[in-house]
């Protein structure tokens, strides 16, 4: 794990507080207007009976899957977070950080319809932790992956692969921390998340901000590779 990474994670545990007050009194304006709802109209999709949510955060997703009736585990690398997750129910959740997972991910199960990464996957190695993952598929189950639209970013800044810093300006108060994470061009996304033969893609959505027309987010199905 090189610094970034680390203070990446870092950043999940000191910023715990504010995050799930910015998440529970729905003070981040895409995720009212486009995102939250697209991942769940992807995982609805697919009719699964058990789910992985992989950086699950305070456990909003878990909870509103566990109401629908789903069997879902949540895992996260910042302990403070899970312990939020915990205390609000509706799933199963494990404390378990990037790196942990990479070694032994079957320490969160197995069988999973649907595999979710919603705006979890910020450092520059995803490709270990998403072959990590693939096994823990059940015959015809996908992994969703939501983050931050390329171009969006590509507006005020160069458009290539790299480290930048979020600050949660507009998404609340009582940060603490910025946060570093690795910014990936449309082109990288797409090849990444095929790089190791391992999984293959579906399809991809682009969910738009209905006011600006602009897009929110990049929205990437992929399921395992039988060839």
């Amino acid at each position: 794990m090189n610094d970034r990474e680390r203070l990446l994670e870092q950043s999940w545990m000191i910023n715990a507080e504010a995050w799930t007050k910015s998440v529970r009194e729905n003070q981040i304006e895409s995720r009212k207007i486009a995102t939250d709802q697209a991942i769940l109209d992807e995982i609805n999709r697919f009719d699964p009976k058990r789910v992985l949510d992989v950086g699950c955060g305070e456990g909003w997703l878990v909870r509103t899957l566990g109401m629908q009736g789903m069997e879902v585990v949540g895992m996260d690398g910042s302990l403070e977070l899970i312990n939020k997750a915990q205390s609000a129910g509706g799933g199963h959740f494990v404390h378990l950080n990037y790196s942990d997972l990479t070694k032994a991910p079957s320490r969160l199960g197995s069988q999973f319809d649907v595999i979710v990464c919603n705006f979890s996957l910020l450092s520059e190695d995803i490709s270990t932790i998403l072959q990590s993952l693939a096994p823990l598929l059940s015959a015809d189950g996908v992994i969703l992956i939501q983050t931050l639209h390329p171009f969006s970013v590509a507006q005020h800044d160069r458009y290539e692969d790299g480290w930048r810093e979020e600050s949660f300006t507009g998404m609340g108060e009582g940060y603490k921390s910025s946060m570093p994470w690795y910014y990936r061009t449309m082109g990288s996304w797409l090849n990444e998340v095929q790089a190791d033969g391992h999984l293959k893609l579906l399809h991809c959505q682009e969910p738009i901000n209905p006011t600006t027309g602009k897009p929110l987010s990049l929205l990437i199905t992929v399921t395992k590779n039988t060839n």
